[in-house]
């Protein structure tokens, strides 16, 4: 028996050495029959090919079954590769030529699959990110330049267009829309004493991940020990002991996110496709000079006013100003305001008799 598959072994290595040698003296006689004869490469396997059904017999005359198999195995894979190789020119070249038309019909088609995919991979993440926290600086820097300019092509204005006013709807079920209301969600008022106590039992979490502050006082506010400095004792600071200031703290990092949850819960009402990853805690005097509320990359954007009181003057977007009013709202604390960015761009102004300072945390969901 073993001399029975030492000579067939042999055997087996004579015909892969003759078929190697074969191989070879062809690829010399294509380059030949391409320099002296103008033969092209294409032309040259055809024929080949057609002298191999038409004289079937010569060939394997030479070479069995078998060998001669593999031998045309070889020569239509080659012509394979090139048909292959033509097709993905000719793929590239219609899609740069109808990219605007090929870019339609797929974002038409994914679009449903984007924020669906999108909560899988975060429930996907979490257990990575759990134990090694330190991933998540790579999302914590914000846009360098934002484009003022950026418009919606073709918005339908129609969810804004009949708005007339900012409805309380905390006594009314949860519903998808797209114009603003307002909600009660919070049960205890979060004052800057409370932040404070937060970030005095996790000092080190909120010093490594989250620390610095963006003010429009500079000079005297850099970080949380500054904010916390600046506004005293807490709640019962006046505009009499502090100056006017706009503080944003950007906290994104998933160790000091979750340790800001327990003082702001995620509203019950917010549907169950997750909760984006920008977070922003502001903290604003009584009297703090108006700014605009950033936007995020989802477009449903919520504002949860944990102390004082702040007022939204909801300005609609430029491709809808033509057709939505300007809208005002009063934002008491422990309240919560929903609106959607493509179409409402909100102004946050101070209170006219306020005396304490105002706590509010702002989110997105998609």
């Amino acid at each position: 028996m073993d001399r029975v598959d030492t000579a067939g072994f042999a055997d087996l290595q004579d015909k892969n050495e003759v078929i190697r040698k074969y191989i070879a003296e062809l690829n010399k006689l294509r380059h030949l029959a391409a320099h002296r004869g103008q033969i092209e490469e294409g032309e040259f396997n055809s024929y080949l090919v057609r002298h191999y059904f038409h004289n079937n017999n010569i060939i394997n005359y030479i070479f069995d079954k078998n060998t001669s198999r593999i031998l045309l195995k070889t020569v239509i894979d080659r012509k394979k590769k090139i048909i292959n190789f033509i097709f993905v020119l000719l793929t590239l070249f219609i899609v740069f030529s109808y990219k605007h038309e090929v870019s339609t019909v797929v974002l038409r088609n994914i679009q449903s699959f984007i924020y669906p995919g999108m909560r899988v991979w975060r429930k996907v993440t979490v257990p990575i990110i759990a134990n090694y926290p330190s991933l998540t600086e790579f999302y914590d820097e914000s846009c360098l330049l934002t484009n003022p300019y950026f418009q919606v092509e073709n918005l339908n204005c129609d969810p804004c267009a009949d708005v007339a006013n900012v409805l309380d709807f905390t006594n009314v079920e949860p519903m998808a829309v797209n114009y603003p209301y307002i909600f009660k969600t919070l049960k205890e008022l979060v004052d800057i004493g409370r932040l404070q106590t937060l970030f005095e039992q996790h000092r080190a979490t909120f010093v490594k991940d989250a620390y610095k502050v963006q003010s429009s006082a500079q000079d005297e506010i850099q970080n949380l020990d500054d904010l916390f400095r600046h506004f005293g004792n807490g709640s019962q600071s006046t505009s009499t002991t502090m100056s006017e200031s706009h503080n944003v703290w950007r906290c994104n990092r998933m160790a000091p996110a979750r340790l800001l949850r327990t003082v702001f819960p995620r509203p019950a009402r917010l549907p169950s496709t997750g909760v984006s990853l920008e977070r922003y805690l502001v903290v604003d005097s009584p009297q703090a000079p108006p700014y605009r509320i950033p936007d995020a990359e989802c477009a449903n954007m919520f504002v949860l006013q944990g102390y004082g009181s702040r007022t939204f003057l909801l300005r609609p977007t430029q491709e809808c100003r033509h057709r939505c009013r300007t809208l005002s709202v009063r934002l008491p604390a422990s309240y919560g305001l929903i609106y959607n960015w493509w179409y409402w761009k909100p102004i946050s102004l101070p209170e006219q008799y306020a005396k304490t300072p105002s706590v509010s945390y702002i989110g997105s969901y998609c």
